[in-house]
């Protein structure tokens, strides 16, 4: 990774063969074919809490894409989760065990240069432990409109949520939003 020749990095986390938790994955993969800039750097790691930290480091934004598992709404729910430097971390519960208030504690405590902002978009999910190569049916239909809102929130250079609380993503609502800002 080169972190000083991009100013955005699009982490996906999961693993492809455990069912909803390759959404990660596939949600970048996606994000890559549309966005063809320069200036964003593409991963898909397979790892979470403290090893996260080196990802981060160097870049001015960063989108993290992964399952997410809050059990406060119905699989295939979209969210997002914008934090930065100056609101309080919310700790996520993801099959990835992201931390972000340890990871960007421990950056901090290490004079590490972090990206000032930091969104997490996720997919309620359903599954995450079956051996599968394909999410299940309400999450598979949510991956498109996750990855239009992220390509929204991308061309408006802006993670559009409020600091430190989740969002949900409604297609509906989005769209109408684009559609009143044209």
């Amino acid at each position: 990774m080169e972190p000083m020749s991009h100013s955005l990095a699009i982490i996906g986390l999961g693993n492809e063969m455990l069912s909803d938790d390759g959404l990660g994955i596939r949600v970048v993969r996606a994000l890559r074919q549309r966005l063809r800039r320069r200036d964003i750097e593409f991963e898909e790691l397979s790892l979470g809490g403290l090893p996260l930290l080196d990802h981060l480091i160097g870049f001015d934004r960063c989108i993290i894409v992964d399952a997410i598992s809050t059990g406060l709404y119905p699989p295939g729910t979209t969210l997002r989760l914008v934090q930065t430097g100056s609101s309080a971390p919310v700790a996520i519960r993801s099959s990835h065990q992201i931390d972000l208030s340890q990871i960007l504690g421990l950056a901090e405590l290490l004079g590490e240069r972090l990206p000032r902002e930091v969104a997490v978009y996720g997919i309620e999910a359903c599954d995450v432990t079956t051996f599968h190569d394909d999410c299940t049916s309400a999450v598979a239909a949510a991956i498109p409109s996750l990855v239009d809102a992220i390509c929204r929130d991308i061309e408006k250079n802006r993670l559009s949520a409020p600091p430190g609380q989740w969002q949900l993503i409604d297609p509906v609502v989005e769209q109408r939003h684009a559609m009143e800002h044209l």
